[in-house]
């Protein structure tokens, strides 16, 4: 048995005009929800993505789809309202399946990275001088937003900054084994110690994003090299966390997992862990996402996504998936992506976001594709997903 991915419509969620935005893609890091929730709105599709504008300061645009992803209309912008800074880089949407604190389920919450802006001058690149980790919440479905809190605090968003405060990004929500609202992100601070270069980390809170306990490494290589980053985590069938992540400056730019049974211990922070890849050494590359579909045989399927193929760089037509049958255990295989782009463009297919929709029938896949040679569009490719009996090559 095998996943059967049949794919029914491509389009695009938001194109922007170059006049508008920063030098560069414009848009990034698409990340994309289902209400499941929400009363009346259950099966509402909640996007929201980098918009780097030239008008200070920027938002992060939340957009809606009430046709199961065909098409798309501006609900919200996210804005800082605690600082005023603008929320700048790598957002995310998280519904909250069960009550948290206070928090009803069904409340959206938001994170986002909180950039202050010194300086821009036209044809140089802005001047940036912090980063921060913020918490936000709706009460009525992403129409309107307030201020939670700060969950982690760090310096400019420049990587290998060693003698300065390191930065933190790339935040994702979900709940942990206890029902706390967790957040891994992506923290560069720990390089104080020079044997640490960027690691990932966790953090949980017990009241609904109001506190926050204390912060725990995951992966945290200790050669003073490796960058590991970009973490994504679903939860499997048999209540296991599997959380995917890129190594920066390994040899191959693999993409590699970790299991954990509360959603907070994943092993040692000094392994690697697991890289994912085909029985004959096929793997995708760098700016994971994963999700988890009951369909694909008994234990369902891990999709996994990445910028490249296995290190490749080119035009991606569509390029692959690599699918899990068996919760992460043996090789994997390749199905084809839902989205097409040309990974030679720097930012061509950066973080691509992923959800399983409409009772779990259909993927919906978001990525940054592009325009021309510089500027990026949020495309969508949809697919209807079943259990196969001819598996794919």
């Amino acid at each position: 048995m095998a996943l059967k991915l049949t794919k029914e419509f491509n389009g695009v969620v938001f194109a922007p005009r170059k006049e508008e935005v920063y030098p560069g893609g414009g848009v990034l890091y698409p990340r994309i929800i289902e209400l499941h929730h929400a009363g009346e709105e259950n099966g509402t599709l909640l996007a929201t993505f980098d918009h780097s504008t030239l008008k200070e300061p920027p938002v992060s645009p939340i957009y809606r789809s009430v046709d199961g992803g065909k098409t798309w209309e501006h609900l919200s912008d996210m804005a800082d309202t605690k600082n005023g800074w603008g929320i700048r880089f790598q957002p995310v949407l998280f519904e909250l399946p069960v009550p948290c604190g206070d928090l009803p389920a069904g409340t959206i919450l938001f994170s986002g990275n909180a950039v202050p802006l010194q300086a821009f001058e036209k044809d140089n690149p802005p001047d940036f001088i912090g980063t921060e980790l913020q918490l936000y919440l709706s009460r009525d479905h992403g129409r309107t937003w307030e201020y939670r809190s700060t969950y982690a605090q760090g310096g400019v968003p420049v990587e290998y900054n060693w003698d300065c405060l390191g930065p933190v990004w790339e935040p994702f929500i979900y709940l942990n084994a206890a029902n706390e609202l967790t957040i891994v992100f992506t923290d560069e601070r720990p390089h104080t110690d020079r044997k640490l270069n960027q690691c990932l980390a966790v953090i949980a809170s017990p009241d609904g994003g109001l506190t926050w306990g204390e912060e725990k490494l995951v992966v945290a290589i200790p050669d003073g090299i490796r960058r590991p980053g970009m973490a994504i985590v679903t939860k499997l069938p048999d209540n296991r966390y599997f959380m995917c992540y890129e190594i920066v400056n390994d040899p191959d730019q693999g993409v590699y997992f970790k299991l954990s049974d509360d959603g907070m211990d994943f092993g040692d922070p000094a392994l690697y862990g697991t890289r994912a890849q085909t029985a004959d050494g096929k793997f995708v590359g760098s700016m994971p996402y994963c999700v988890w579909t009951r369909n694909g045989g008994p234990d369902g399927t891990i999709i996994l996504s990445g910028k490249r193929d296995s290190g490749w760089l080119g035009l991606r037509d569509p390029g692959k998936f690599l699918v899990n049958y068996h919760l992460g255990e043996g090789p994997w295989e390749q199905v084809d992506m839902l989205v097409s782009y040309d990974s030679r463009i720097h930012q061509a297919g950066w973080s691509m976001g992923m959800a399983v929709i409409e009772n779990d029938t259909k993927l919906i896949q978001l990525a940054p594709t592009q325009m021309d040679p510089v500027l990026l569009q949020i495309s969508y490719g949809i697919a209807a997903m079943e259990t196969s009996d001819e598996q794919e090559v």
